[in-house]
């Protein structure tokens, strides 16, 4: 039997977002073009290899949920196939670190779509304060927590009748804010971010040389890029591949 192939065994980030970026103000890809152009290659295979030796992506990245309220900082990763990255270049770059899923696992949390039109929804799946502070146990342990911990702990909330209360605004700033993306859902690709499966992790991601999987460059930075990997103490099994060969399989 064929098994579904819109599952990814590696987790991507990409390094040419455009400098500077207030994430606060993106909706939909498109959105991110507006607020400049993407990092030219080498500056954003400079980036790659920053984050290859600090061995630690930087959660910087806030976005806005409804009126003032906000996520705390964050890092992502996509679950998005391989063939599927240049779909993302535009808005992105052309650089990527992957990461192994059982790595992403360990750390991230899928995010939840909520279409634009559909904000008032989010009012009705926000936690009460008693689940809020129920999340924020996890939040305090995420580093060593993985997802049937967090699920664990909103099958205990849901089960407790005194937990079951009016959601309140105030309990937006706690767990399920954090992975809210508010997004249209659209056919055309950069009008929705639903497409990109966005994985999260609160505050930074500190990873080991075994937790990565394979980086993409554009194929005139190969060897650079692997002589840092050599230099960095990096496995020799991890793959490097080259833009244009994903551009054109």
């Amino acid at each position: 039997m064929t098994s579904q192939r819109y599952y990814s065994n590696i987790y991507w980030h990409f390094t040419g977002s455009p400098k500077g970026i207030d994430w606060r103000e993106v909706r939909r890809p498109a959105d991110i073009q507006r607020q400049g152009p993407i990092l030219d290659p080498s500056t954003a295979k400079d980036t790659l290899k920053l984050i290859l030796t600090s061995k630690k992506l930087l959660g910087r990245c806030t976005e806005r949920v409804v009126a003032d309220l906000e996520t705390a900082k964050f890092c992502c990763v996509t679950d998005i196939p391989l063939k599927d990255l240049p779909t993302h270049a535009p808005y992105y770059g052309k650089v990527a670190i992957g990461f192994k899923a059982t790595a992403a696992h360990k750390s991230f949390l899928p995010v939840m779509y909520i279409p634009t039109e559909s904000m008032p929804v989010v009012e009705m799946m926000v936690p009460n304060r008693k689940l809020t502070e129920m999340a924020y146990d996890f939040l305090r342990y995420q580093g060593s927590f993985q997802e049937q911990q967090a699920m664990k702990l909103m099958a205990q909330a849901a089960h407790n009748k005194e937990a079951i209360s009016k959601p309140d605004a105030e309990a937006m700033k706690g767990f399920l804010m954090n992975f809210v993306k508010v997004t249209s859902f659209d056919s055309s690709p950069e009008n929705t971010f639903y497409r990109e499966r966005e994985w999260r992790n609160i505050g930074d991601f500190d990873f080991t040389v075994d937790d990565v999987a394979a980086v993409v460059v554009p194929e005139s930075f190969i060897g650079e890029v692997r002589e840092h990997l050599n230099n960095e103490g990096f496995p020799p099994s991890i793959s490097i591949v080259a833009w244009e060969f994903i551009e054109h399989a």
